[in-house]
């Protein structure tokens, strides 16, 4: 069998085993995500180990590429669309009405993370650079899984709901930011201890130039490429060109500003959200993503998981799992609580900082291609997001205000997530 027929056997095998999984999750109330991710670690080492098995035989000769390879390449593919669709989820009037809680509840959930996951990492002999990284990591935050617990509460708009819808997304493009930075000076810090500050001064140039570019740049060409695609004949030329726009970002970014491809990506879809066309863009790419790059992402996630080298860093892992939790409840909850919100109010928000998800798992994917994270390390997050993904609803449910309690009442009509 040639490497063509054994990829498309395997895309098979992972999108079946990724929405059987993603079904029964939901049938007991959980994010279908958490169960494309544990297909994955079913498929992986941990239990069957698909790239083993003796069907998928090894490619021979210099120019010979493994269907693991090229299953790597679809999923670093699915990362940035899945942070584009991020981007044009982003609902930028949301973010206006809430936007100084959700600011200081977003920043005060990205500073307390990232310092105790820092510390965490210097503590256990990491290198700076890993220790930033491993901070960054424990930073970010899904709203996704937190948004499905206020629509069951029905309190998806109110006040407190909105806060943390919006102190969520604030998180995200924080984390971004940090995580381009730290990218983009890993070849200049990384293991050395001794600074350029010649590079350092060329690497943030280069970065900030790319960044100002596209800032001044994208918004205008993009609304003019999707006005344009609105005149073209044929279907769906918006949301084409809509990922041309994304895929062309994300290139840029990598390129031309030495920065996460996923940044560019994101941005990208934040200047679609500031169009007009941003519903019918959501509206064609959500089943894509849903039934094709969604699936291949998060199984490899899991794939990538060997549960049985877990053993030997309990310590570890339940420091960075008490600074994932305790880091969002005081810093997000501390923030809101100074902001004017009640303590049931703050503890709400804080709770529902708490889970992990996309941004988390694609940071760590990313820092373990460029070395910022260990192996054993990236086991251990995907196990922490599982956990948060899987505790969230439940303490959610007990902090939010009681029905009869002030919560406030929002004025917006999307969500990001949803």
């Amino acid at each position: 069998m040639n490497t063509s027929l054994q990829i498309l056997l395997c895309i098979a095998v992972v999108i079946v085993a990724a929405k059987l999984a993603g079904n029964v999750a939901a049938r007991f109330g959980l994010p279908p995500v958490l169960g494309e991710l544990l297909a994955g670690v079913l498929l992986g080492p941990t239990v069957l180990n698909l790239w083993a098995m003796p069907w998928l035989t090894q490619p021979s000769g210099p120019n010979a590429v493994s269907v693991a390879a090229i299953f790597k390449i679809l999923a670093d593919l699915s990362v940035v669309v899945l942070m584009f669709f991020a981007g044009v989820e982003t609902d930028v009037n949301m973010m206006r009405h809430t936007v100084a809680t959700s600011f200081w509840a977003g920043a005060g959930g990205v500073l307390l993370p990232m310092a105790g996951g820092y510390l965490v990492g210097r503590g256990f002999g990491f290198p700076p650079v890993e220790a930033i990284f491993l901070g960054t990591i424990l930073a970010a935050t899904s709203v996704t899984i937190t948004a499905q617990t206020l629509m069951n509460l029905c309190q998806l708009k109110s006040k407190v709901g909105t806060t943390i819808l919006g102190a969520a997304v604030i998180d995200d493009v924080l984390v971004l930011i940090v995580l381009s930075v730290v990218i983009a000076l890993a070849p200049v810090l990384a293991h050395t201890g001794n600074v350029s500050w010649s590079a350092l001064a060329v690497t943030l140039g280069r970065m900030f130039a790319c960044l100002l570019v596209i800032g001044l740049l994208g918004p205008a060409c993009t609304r003019w490429a999707l006005q344009y695609a609105a005149r073209l004949h044929g279907n769906h030329t918006e949301v084409a060109l809509a990922l041309a726009v994304a895929l062309f970002l994300a290139f840029l970014t990598q390129w031309g500003g030495g920065m996460a491809a996923i940044t560019g990506s994101y941005l990208a879809g934040l200047f679609v959200a500031m169009t007009p066309e941003r519903e019918k863009v959501l509206l064609e790419l959500n089943p894509m993503l849903n039934s094709f790059f969604g699936p291949l992402f998060f199984v490899s996630i899991g794939m990538g998981v060997n549960i049985w080298r877990l053993g030997g860093h309990f310590s570890f892992f339940m420091l960075i799992l008490a600074v994932a939790v305790f880091g969002k409840l005081l810093g997000s909850g501390l923030s809101a609580y100074c902001t004017g919100f009640t303590r049931r109010e703050s503890l709400a928000v804080g709770v529902g900082m708490i889970p992990r998800g996309e941004v988390d798992l694609i940071t760590a994917t990313l820092g373990l291609a460029v070395g910022l994270v260990r192996q054993e390390v990236y086991v251990q997050i995907v196990v922490l997001v599982l956990l948060t993904t899987l505790i969230t609803p439940g303490l959610l449910r007990y902090a939010f205000p009681r029905v009869g309690e002030p919560a406030g009442a929002a004025t917006i009509a999307s969500l990001p997530g949803a």
